[in-house]
C-alpha cells in the first residue's frame, strides 16, 4: 500500500482507517476548488512559490512550518501542495498527528497539476 491513497471526490474526513495520508489527484482538486470548499496551502519555499503556484494557493513554507500556527478552517478541506508530493505528505502527516481533520496532499504535487493541463500563476 502506498503512503498516499486516492480519495474519491466525496471522501471525508481526510484520513483512511490506517492513519495514512489521504491523497487527491489534480482533477479532483480542481473540482473541489471550483466548488469553493478548499483551502489550498503551498508548502514549498518562498522562491518556488513566487516563481509559479496554483491560483488561490497561499504559502506556508516547510522551513517555517509550525503546527500551532497552521490555519484550520472548519468546513473546508485543506489540500497541501509541494513540487512533486513528498513535502506535502510529510506535513500532512504532522498535521494529522496533531489532530487536524480533512487534510489532503496533492498526489504528484504542482508537477501533476501542470501535467493535467491546469493553470498556474506567478
Amino acid at each position: 500500500m502506498s503512503a498516499i491513497d486516492t480519495v474519491p471526490d466525496t471522501a471525508s474526513p481526510g484520513w483512511n482507517k490506517t492513519g495514512e495520508t489521504s491523497g487527491i489527484d489534480a482533477p479532483s482538486l480542481k473540482a473541489w476548488m471550483d466548488a469553493g470548499d478548499t483551502l489550498l496551502v503551498d508548502v514549498r519555499e518562498p522562491h518556488e512559490f513566487e516563481h509559479e503556484r496554483i491560483p488561490s494557493a497561499f504559502l506556508v513554507s516547510m522551513s517555517r512550518f509550525e503546527v500551532e500556527s497552521f490555519p484550520q478552517v472548519p468546513g473546508l478541506k485543506t489540500v497541501l501542495v509541494s513540487e512533486a508530493g513528498p513535502r506535502s505528505v510529510a506535513l500532512a502527516e504532522r498535521l494529522h498527528d496533531a489532530g487536524f481533520k480533512d487534510i489532503y496532499a496533492l498526489e504528484g504535487g504542482l508537477s501533476a497539476w501542470k501535467e493535467a493541463g491546469f493553470a498556474t500563476e506567478s
